[in-house]
């Protein structure tokens, strides 16, 4: 049998436990806070990183992985001849895949295969998970290709934040839509749309309940007439948030799976504390 070897980065906000159970290698960003660079998932706890966030002066930045880094991963996986399917968090948000890109380069003896998932956080993890399935089904290299590709062309987010100035000063989103948002005070509902990889503001609401209401809205008439939905429920240091909008949205879809998640360090710089999401695919 072919072995193939999983690799993603620390956005994809899996479990731990799938982590483990598939033995999937995860490479982590850094977020630079107060003078520290710090790998996400661990050397900070996403609510130790919310707790100091609250309170910073200056907004820490993000960085990728450097490229050694891969090199150095992949270089140790093809040790035994294997494949390596190299998954990660939409280029248009981080440098992740070119880095990912340059180490391929340097180690050209390796079959190395770097897919741009187009999207982050648990939409990422959906598209590794539904590779690490094929993998422990025995499939080949193609179909695990296959289906990974499947679930980037049909995962969607719809996420709401409390403050778009995170996503305008990490320069995530434009300055006139930052501005807009900040001058009406309402709450933004954004998102990223089967393999666009950009943050697209879709519609702005007055109050956080109006703005639940719609991510429910949204992501039901998206998963209408479907048998099965696969989704996360994911919070920025707002759990009582996210408890509320998962029940809503299970009594909208009952047919859906469920699975609580978190924003992490990375993608918590850019959307900042008390921010929630949806993220589905359909496949």
């Amino acid at each position: 049998m072919q072995k193939i070897h999983l690799v993603t980065d620390s956005t994809s906000y899996l479990p731990r436990e799938v982590i483990e159970e598939y033995g999937i290698h995860v490479v982590p960003l850094r977020v630079n806070l107060d003078g520290a660079s710090l790998r996400e998932g661990l050397d900070i706890t996403n609510a130790e990183f919310f707790r100091r966030l609250r309170t910073a002066r200056t907004l820490p930045t993000t960085s990728q992985p450097p490229a050694g880094e891969f090199a150095t991963l992949y270089q140790e996986l093809g040790q035994d001849g294997g494949s390596i399917v190299s998954i990660h968090i939409s280029g248009d948000l981080s440098g992740t895949v070119r880095a990912a890109e340059t180490a391929r380069r340097m180690l050209p003896e390796l079959d190395i295969h770097i897919l741009d998932s187009r999207i982050t956080c648990l939409g990422l993890g959906f598209v590794v998970w539904e590779a690490a399935r094929a993998v422990r089904a025995g499939q080949p290299l193609s179909e695990v290709l296959a289906r990974a590709r499947a679930v980037i062309e049909n995962v969607t987010a719809y996420f709401m934040v409390d403050d778009l100035n995170y996503l305008h000063r990490g320069g995530r989103i434009g300055a006139a839509q930052a501005f807009v948002g900040s001058l009406l005070a309402v709450k933004p509902i954004l998102a990223m749309k089967k393999a666009e990889g950009v943050i697209s503001v879709v519609d702005k609401v007055r109050t956080r309940k109006k703005a639940l209401e719609r991510l429910v809205e949204l992501t039901t008439h998206a998963c209408g007439g479907q048998e099965k939905v696969t989704a996360t429920v994911l919070d920025a240091d707002a759990k009582e948030v996210r408890q509320e909008l998962t029940a809503e949205l299970q009594a909208a879809l009952p047919q859906a799976e469920i699975i609580p998640s978190e924003f992490g360090p990375v993608i918590g710089t850019h959307v900042g504390p008390g921010a929630v999401g949806v993220i589905f695919y359909t496949v």
